[in-house]
């Protein structure tokens, strides 16, 4: 017998590490390997869900299909995947792929029986009708694999009798699953109500969680290592969320960092960062020697210091509407007299650095309590009322920073004595958070305020 309860569907998962799980109940006579697996209707709260490496493809010609739209990029996220059968062995399926039909518009799940030993038979067209229904069931295991699981009529009682899950913000067809709670609570609440048992538990001494445990911590990163401690997180750099789905995320100034992707175009994408910096960068202003690139960059903006402006390549934002060749889609700091382009980002150094954030996000402010000089540990509480944001993608951070929300801020220097910093800051102004998380996120709803 296969998998007859959710409880054992979830401790299958939990033995890979994974903590929150996204469910689909297939269609009768499609998801399959001939027509792919339909997972919604854009690239909001999907690509963003999972780690991996996107390319973008060639524009579609076709607009055969009912409110397609030819000429838009289609993007492709490759992804490292792997099946698990009941016995929780994995089972590689080096093509999986995620494709974003964007000329649809449509998600689809692509390539996850190719070279696959052990690949369920209930997905091969040919063979599908014999299971009767069937659910697909996707999460990610700390070492950064898509773990996939297919329950059957036939072969597992789970499949009849399925819970209800809550729907996931932004998607349509998807359902979450938390693997260590109870089947069917939502994700938001789960995570709001362990944030508010952390605000009222006021100050907190900082520490940082490893893998040996909870240990003291000094250093400016103390309030995101407490607070992940606080909700049992591990600290590391991999791509899985925080809680329960959420990437969590505190900060303190009155600009918050979202990512540091280096330029891939321009002059200093082409060139080596000294090169960029003997022709861009300015002497420090405090006379210590070295030579600095720093100042604010807003879409529609000019930075007179440095006699650069910054554009969205590629995207009308009158019409919103993006340019079909993905190679004139990127964001530019460019020279208005000499058009020359400083330093450019292409639409798949954007897309692969923003699915480095997790589609859902919770944003909180800190306060520090400063340890008296050499003596005792910082401690940090943390504020009321915080943000929840659901569903992203690569097109509304674009959208975003053209509409100046999301504006680059970068710290690149070379030290008087040769050294080198690049520091390539995206960041926000936390005065206008909310603001600004409504044109990033599909839904934003604000806790305990």
């Amino acid at each position: 017998m296969g998998i007859a309860t959710i409880r054992e569907l979830q401790v299958l998962l939990r033995g890979h590490g994974v903590t929150t799980a996204y469910v689909k109940k297939l269609a009768t006579k499609q998801d399959n390997d001939k027509n792919q697996i339909y997972l919604g209707a854009g690239l909001d709260s999907v690509t963003n869900l999972f780690p991996a490496t996107i390319s973008v493809r060639a524009p579609s010609e076709s607009t055969a299909k009912p409110g397609s739209r030819a000429g838009q990029p289609k993007m492709e996220a490759a992804l490292r995947f792997a099946w698990l059968d009941p016995g929780g062995n994995r089972h590689v399926a080096p093509g999986a792929r995620i494709i974003d039909y964007f000329q649809y518009p449509e998600i689809r799940f692509s390539g996850f029986l190719k070279g696959c030993e052990g690949a369920p038979d209930a997905l091969r067209r040919r063979l599908q009708a014999g299971f009767g229904q069937r659910w697909l069931v996707m999460g990610n295991a700390p070492d950064g694999t898509v773990l996939g699981v297919v329950l059957t009529e036939r072969d597992d009682p789970l499949a009849s009798n399925f819970p209800e899950l809550p729907a996931l913000a932004g998607s349509g067809v998807l359902l979450v699953l938390t693997v260590d709670e109870e089947a069917g609570r939502e994700p938001r609440d789960l995570v709001n109500e362990e944030i508010g048992r952390i605000v009222a538990g006021g100050w907190h001494s900082s520490v940082i969680m490893k893998a040996t445990g909870i240990v003291p911590f000094r250093g400016a990163q103390g309030a995101g290592y407490t607070l992940e401690a606080l909700l049992g997180v591990t600290a590391n750099a991999e791509k899985a969320p925080d809680r329960h789905g959420f990437e969590i995320k505190s900060y303190s100034g009155s600009r918050i960092s979202l990512m540091t992707p280096t330029p891939d175009r321009g002059y200093q994408g082409e060139r080596t960062f000294r090169e960029f910096m003997e022709r861009f960068g300015q002497p420090a202003v405090n006379g210590d020697g070295s030579r600095r690139f720093v100042g604010l960059f807003r879409a529609g903006g000019h930075n007179e210091k440095h006699g650069l402006s910054m554009r969205v390549a590629g995207y009308d934002q009158v019409a919103d509407r993006f340019s079909g060749h993905a190679g004139e889609i990127a964001v530019e700091l460019f020279d208005p007299v000499t058009g020359d382009i400083a330093a450019g980002w292409s639409l798949e150094r954007l897309a692969n650095s923003w699915n480095r954030k997790h589609a859902s996000a919770l944003y909180i402010r800190a306060e520090k309590n400063p340890a008296p000089a050499g003596d005792g540990q910082d401690e940090y509480r943390y504020l009321t009322p915080w943000l929840v944001g659901e569903g992203t993608d690569v097109w509304r951070l674009l959208r975003a920073i053209a509409a100046g929300y999301v504006f680059y801020d970068p710290a690149d220097t070379i030290y008087a004595d040769g050294r080198s910093k690049v520091r390539s800051q995206w960041r926000v102004n936390s005065s206008t958070l909310k603001s600004t998380m409504d044109r990033l996120y599909a839904r934003v709803s604000e806790t305990g305020g």
